[in-house]
């Protein structure tokens, strides 16, 4: 398991309070057979698993967290080697499809949404959360032709897009980028929210402060004025 010291971008963030929180979100949703998207070490596939999927699949272009996962040994789960634009699964297969953080990274993005369609349901749900460009940090760092930073970029986010693409690691949307992206690859819109940082992967935050901001982190799920600026949006689409 990976620790909260470890955290760079790009690793997965499968930390039980951040796991917790964002099933928490769909957990009246999940039953059936689920596709985890992006698996990582299969954090995720677990807590999908205990809120009530019949059999959660894991794919992850990385062969190194696929054997991770498969370390887990997850009664109802299995993990396989693959790429979003190319699942190596039979058509409505699947009654959910999971992607956290995933989106931002792939290859294509209209060809990921495509295959995760055909890969669902009639009616089937995906799950899909992506970086907010309403959040004034740019989590994934940057990259310049002179030098990269991997902690957090204040700001970044709220340039144009044109010249934050430049220096972007992933890619960040605008919520009604994603909830458009989403709708024009043939889903209706169920809902869509934020998900604000837990904080689990800051350990040089006091302990007072990160246990205050933690037991009322939901409260801001609520918040009108506030919600819009989480470090991600979440868009749930039906398959149409």
């Amino acid at each position: 398991m990976i620790q909260p010291d470890q955290i760079l971008p790009g690793h997965s963030t499968a930390l039980p309070l951040n796991v917790e929180y964002r099933i928490d979100r769909i957990s009246d949703l999940v039953h059936g057979r689920w596709l985890d998207l992006g698996c990582a070490d299969g954090g995720y596939a677990a807590e999908i698993l205990r809120r009530g999927a019949d059999e959660v699949v894991g794919v992850d272009a990385d062969a190194t967290r696929v054997a991770q996962a498969t370390a887990r040994n997850l009664l109802g789960a299995t993990f396989t080697q693959a790429v979003g634009e190319s699942l190596p699964f039979p058509a409505q297969y699947f009654d959910g499809v999971f992607m956290n953080e995933v989106f931002e990274h792939v290859a294509n993005e209209q060809q990921t949404l495509a295959e995760v369609r055909r890969v669902l349901r009639p009616d089937g749900l995906l799950v899909l959360i992506s970086p907010n460009r309403w959040f004034p940090f740019e989590g994934h760092g940057m990259r310049t032709s002179r030098f990269s930073m991997w902690q957090p970029v204040p700001l970044l986010p709220w340039l144009p897009k044109a010249v934050a693409s430049r220096w972007m690691v992933a890619r960040n949307y605008w919520p009604r980028e994603l909830i458009g992206q989403v709708r024009a690859a043939g889903f209706t819109i169920e809902r869509s929210g934020f998900i604000w940082p837990v904080l689990e992967v800051y350990p040089w935050l006091p302990r007072y402060l990160r246990d205050y901001y933690q037991a009322r982190v939901r409260l801001f799920d609520r918040l009108p004025a506030v919600r819009r600026f989480g470090v991600s949006t979440m868009v749930v689409g039906r398959r149409a």
